[in-house]
């Protein structure tokens, strides 16, 4: 078994909170530290009432996810996010996706704050070049929260495309309909 050096045990001793918590945190932290300079950072922010999205990582992506609070407003939701956006990964991880799972608000709030934050996101990862925002939404989702998720998205792409950033739509998988494996049969008795 390997000493700690006094690094290790001044930083622990700077926790102060239950020890299931901070071991949690210790370890979070040190996966970050451990990240290769080159590390994807994947940030999920669901709506409440959203489905969560079904999503591909990168191998090795470092991910965070942030929900949204009862009560809480879709402007207040948008600037905690935006606000944690950088400083939620270690040094050496950039945020390289952002996947907004959104509910079925339609109204100019819900809007101007899926905009806030898909903006943000897109801003921090201007810096890399590389990037992208999916607003995501259920399979089962309405015709017009489609259509309002595909023109915002729209308009984000046109706005950041110069720099390299993307934005897109993820409505996920339809369910796969039930087929009827079995035949009805209809037998006759002849006597």
């Amino acid at each position: 078994m390997r000493k700690k050096t006094s690094r290790q045990r001044d930083s622990l001793k700077a926790v102060d909170v239950p020890s299931a918590v901070a071991a949690g945190a210790r370890s979070s932290a040190r996966a970050a530290e451990l990240a290769p300079s080159n590390a994807a950072g994947v940030m999920v922010a669901v709506e409440l009432g959203a489905e969560f999205p079904t999503i591909a990582l990168p191998a090795g992506a470092c991910r965070r996810v942030v929900a949204q609070l009862e009560g809480e407003s879709p402007a207040t939701f948008a600037e905690r996010v935006a606000s944690v956006l950088e400083s939620s990964f270690g040094r050496g991880v950039a945020l390289s996706q952002l996947s907004l799972a959104c509910n079925e608000r339609l109204d100019d709030a819900a809007h101007v704050s899926r905009r806030q934050l898909a903006s943000a996101a897109l801003g921090a990862m201007a810096k890399h070049h590389t990037g992208k925002v999916s607003l995501c939404a259920s399979a089962r989702s309405s015709g017009r929260l489609r259509q309002g998720l595909a023109t915002l998205a729209r308009g984000l792409f046109d706005e950041w495309r110069t720099a390299g950033l993307e934005a897109g739509v993820d409505f996920g998988a339809e369910p796969a309909a039930v087929a009827a494996t079995t035949a009805f049969l209809y037998t006759a008795r002849v006597a």
